[in-house]
């Protein structure tokens, strides 16, 4: 039986995957999970329910599958060791229980005075984000993609207008050395626009998609039409009931996993004023041609390299919580520079107003 990691080495040889997946070495299949996951290589588990937001609720199955094997081998690649596929290797259990996630994959989480803008706003999403107690991502391979409702491309605050596109679709990756990269920062909307609140497509009212960290995307169609990330697992959505166009404590809350939340976009031929039809509570990116860089981006995850059918995990947060975070930090939310203009091809910072 093995218990830890540590069990694992003090036997001086190697262990399978399969033989840790017997219910008798959970201990240590838990282990390893938890390792990876604390070192952002592993996605946690995600859960929630109607009354509990959705968030990270554990570190691991004790099931060392496909995700987990993956994250192994991306470890070693880091580590700069030989992976041998389903094994852990006494140098593997070793450097597992050694690294340390603050010197193995850092993240410059403070402001430095040589940050550009992109660079110090990342850096605020990024301390917000752990504030909440969501999981990050750290390999530089990998991308955390994020949406802050009410706010505008520079982190300021903005009226939240209904049906309007006031809310920010984001992807930050950690690049070598632990400096945070705002890949996309985009226009877009987290609320359903006005057309299906006042005509939903449930009688409970049209799905508002309720603040959390989930795990329930993958890459598909919209509508068998257009490019997205397509939902496939539990969500949590206020229904707006009285077509208000509002999330209240009076909305009755609703989980499922066939809503059909999904992240898309609008027209190819032409970019909408208004959120109007383009929303019945997805997550959707104003401009086409930006979406397209958006997906281009995410899809260069190795998590999705190595699985096509990874399921992304994505943070839809609250744009008074933000700024207030910012506030309670010192930070100044006023005055800061806007970068116009699209980026000339993925992987630059997109900022508009």
């Amino acid at each position: 039986m093995y218990a830890s990691l540590q069990q694992i080495i003090d036997g001086g040889k190697p262990v399978s995957t399969d033989e840790l997946n017997d219910p008798k070495n959970i201990g240590a299949a838990l282990e390893i999970q938890a390792r990876l996951c604390d070192l952002g290589i592993l996605d946690p588990t995600i859960g929630g329910d109607a009354q509990t937001p959705f968030g990270p609720v554990a570190k691991g199955d004790g099931k060392l599958g496909l995700n987990s094997r993956n994250a192994l081998l991306e470890f070693c690649k880091i580590a700069g060791i030989k992976y041998l596929d389903r094994r852990i290797t006494l140098d593997l259990a070793k450097k597992l229980l050694e690294a340390d996630p603050e010197t193995f994959l850092p993240i410059q989480w403070d402001d430095d005075n040589k940050d550009d803008a992109p660079t110090r706003l990342a850096k605020r999403i990024l301390r917000f984000v752990r504030s909440k107690g969501y999981w990050l991502a750290r390999s530089p391979r990998m991308y955390n993609i994020i949406y802050i409702e009410g706010v505008n491309a520079d982190g300021t605050a903005n009226a939240d207008t209904f049906n309007e596109w006031n809310d920010r679709r984001l992807v930050v990756r950690i690049a070598p050395g632990g400096k945070p990269e705002l890949l996309v920062n985009d226009q877009a909307t987290t609320e359903p626009g006005a057309f299906y609140t006042k005509r939903p497509m449930n009688p409970q009212g049209a799905a508002r998609l309720a603040f959390g960290q989930y795990k329930a995307w993958v890459d598909g169609l919209h509508q068998g039409k257009q490019p997205a990330l397509v939902q496939r697992d539990l969500l949590r959505v206020h229904r707006d009931l009285n077509k208000d166009g509002k999330r209240s404590a009076t909305d009755p809350m609703d989980v499922g996993r066939t809503f059909g939340v999904n992240q898309h976009t609008t027209s190819r031929n032409r970019i909408p004023d208004f959120v109007g039809p383009f929303s019945a509570g997805c997550l959707v990116g104003r401009r086409y041609s930006f979406h397209l860089i958006f997906l281009k981006t995410v899809k260069k995850d190795v998590r999705y390299l190595m699985n096509k059918g990874y399921m992304f995990i994505t943070a839809v947060l609250a744009g008074d919580e933000f700024l207030a975070y910012g506030q309670n930090e010192g930070l100044e939310s006023a005055g800061r520079r806007t970068l116009a203009g699209p980026p000339a091809e993925p992987g630059f910072a997109v900022f508009d107003n």
